[in-house]
């Protein structure tokens, strides 16, 4: 498989879609067959990993099932409810299974619990990345008993993907996103953006700030009016209002459905003719989406 940033450098823009594993007790058999409709069509995947609770496992074995029926994976590790030697484990476990791509975040709250709620040795996503980026140099944390810094070992080759926040203030941003890139990270992958605009002045500003990682936009294709209003209220995100009087004003069914998708692949052609790294589209799992946009893009 390839690292992301390689696939970046060979395809000057990518197309992307994230992955959720099935419930608990759902046999993977159904969301590994409906990904041979997008294959052939999209870049890379990523897999995600669920908070404590969430009754989603499975987020190695199906980023290695996918990278066997010949997609680039990405898997999604947290660091929030984690020891340090619980991740070093862990990634070993992707290193041996031949997943190079790693997107190091630090993990949101168990459903029903506080934010305050924290089990794992890491605050901050950065202290993955770095935690990472040590072992692609061979150091790898010490014995429980020894009083040394690291402990020599051979250099894995993870690439380093992290998160990007547009919707924080882009000064506080900046300075989150250079902790991440001085502890090794390689590549961005926004959380949702609704405006091509929204992706220009966050890519704008973090090259302002002397941050030049290739941003990938991640996108979230709507399809009703309703499905744009549950977003909101569950996200507590801002969507503009451009795409939002455009679903709530379509009419019929078929013509939010349009306009939604349309919009989203307006979107898509705008971020790439301004330069962008690409766009990661959130669809839960629907795939027959994906092939329309793409198709329209």
């Amino acid at each position: 498989m390839e690292k992301i940033t390689d696939v970046l450098k060979k395809k000057g823009f990518t197309i992307s879609v994230e992955l959720v594993p099935p419930r608990n007790g759902i046999h993977q058999e159904k969301i590994l067959s409906d990904l041979e409709k997008v294959k052939d069509k999209i870049d890379f995947i990523s897999v995600t990993k669920g908070a404590g609770g969430s009754m989603r496992g499975g987020t190695i074995p199906l980023t290695y099932f996918s990278k066997e029926i010949g997609l680039n994976p990405v898997a999604h590790f947290v660091c929030r409810e984690r020891t340090k030697y619980e991740l070093e484990n862990e990634l070993m476990d992707l290193h041996y299974f031949g997943i190079k791509n790693i997107l190091a975040l630090r993990g949101d709250a168990p459903a029903d619990h506080k934010e305050e709620v924290w089990d794992g040795d890491y605050i901050y996503a950065y202290l993955l990345a770095k935690q990472i980026s040590n072992m692609n140099y061979g150091k790898y944390l010490p014995m429980t008993n020894s009083t040394d810094e690291y402990r020599d070992g051979f250099k894995t080759d993870f690439c380093i993907v992290v998160a990007g926040h547009p919707e924080d203030p882009i000064e506080e941003e900046a300075r989150h996103m250079k902790c991440k890139v001085d502890a090794g990270a390689d590549a961005i992958i926004t959380q949702m953006i609704f405006s091509f605009e929204e992706y220009k002045e966050y890519v704008d500003g973090l090259k302002a700030a002397s941050i030049n990682l290739p941003v990938i936009a991640g996108i979230r294709p709507f399809m009703s009016f309703k499905q744009l209003e549950s977003a909101e209220n569950f996200f507590k995100i801002k969507i503009c209002d451009e795409l939002k009087n455009g679903l709530k004003n379509a009419g019929t069914k078929e013509a939010e459905f349009d306009f939604g998708v349309n919009y989203a692949a307006d979107m898509i052609k705008k971020i790439q003719e301004y330069g962008g790294a690409g766009v990661h589209l959130f669809v839960l799992n629907d795939f027959d989406l994906v092939a329309e946009v793409i198709k329209r893009v």
